[in-house]
């Protein structure tokens, strides 16, 4: 057990500069990482989940050698990534660090139930912003064109010009963080946790997951409407005040009872813990 305290105490002093790194990003004005900090405590819970069947375990679980090599790749990965200011690489490394751990200590016994709550870790990683301004760009320009389209077969006359839809009294622009990105991000998140909570396939889990990619689209399309009647009907100024902040806690609404309504039509069963 010493060992234990000792390694986790090691690491903790190693990744501190890493840690308070991601806690800037996870606080950030527009982050699209904000719900960075509840990750580690669902994948903690999933770890929960599984305590009865790890607790049988823990008299045969033996020690694999294999986790030391995981454990000084990941180490490498931070010392590297860390020699070469490249944040994305010392936060990879810290999944990969506790893989090496957990096989290291639990062997292969254990280590596949501790697999999948290390891999959900992967959420709390924020990704590079050359991909994040890439991705986001393609994401509002789509979205707008998609939002436009469909106000303009009600009768409204509007016009697009990229990401900035005019009005007859205004124009509104859809920027970055209205990409819906932030919500494609944590929907993903949330789809991949329900598949550990629903007794289904694999191929009907995979579905579950990849349903969050055109749920989270059409949540963040549905927000750009509704902006686009507000500042129509009531002025551009109205839509980008108050209801503007309003219709971003509205998109992840609109995603969560899209997601749920998967469930429900790929009919999978709720399980409960161990």
């Amino acid at each position: 057990m010493y060992k234990i305290v000792i390694i986790v105490i090691s690491l903790i002093a190693i990744y501190v500069p890493t840690f308070l790194s991601l806690g800037r990003k996870y606080l950030a004005a527009d982050s699209y990482y904000s719900h960075g900090f509840l990750v580690p405590l669902v994948s903690a819970y999933l770890i929960w989940r599984k305590r009865g069947r790890i607790w049988a375990l823990l008299p045969v679980a033996q020690s694999s050698g294999f986790g030391l090599i995981l454990l000084a790749s990941g180490l490498l990965l931070h010392l590297a990534s860390t020699a070469l200011t490249l944040n994305f690489g010392s936060y990879l490394s810290l999944p990969i660090v506790l893989a090496g751990l957990g096989l290291y200590f639990w062997g292969k016994a254990i280590f596949p139930l501790l697999l999948f709550p290390l891999f959900f870790l992967i959420f709390m990683i924020p990704l590079p912003n050359v991909v994040i301004i890439a991705v986001s760009f393609k994401m509002k320009i789509l979205a707008a064109q998609m939002a436009s389209g469909i106000v303009s077969l009600m009768g409204i006359p509007i016009t697009r010009d990229g990401s900035t839809i005019y009005l007859p009294a205004g124009s509104l622009v859809v920027g970055d963080p209205c990409s819906g990105l932030k919500s494609l991000i944590s929907l993903l998140a949330l789809g991949v946790v329900f598949t550990q909570f629903t007794d289904a396939s694999r191929l009907k889990k995979n579905i579950l997951c990849l349903s969050a990619i055109p749920i989270a689209m059409i949540s963040n399309v549905l927000r750009i409407i509704l902006l686009i009647l507000a500042a129509y009907v009531y002025g551009e100024k109205a839509a980008l005040g108050f209801f503007h902040d309003f219709t971003g806690m509205l998109v992840f609404v609109f995603a969560f009872v899209g997601l749920v309504g998967a469930v429900r039509l790929l009919k999978c069963q709720i399980i409960k813990p161990d």
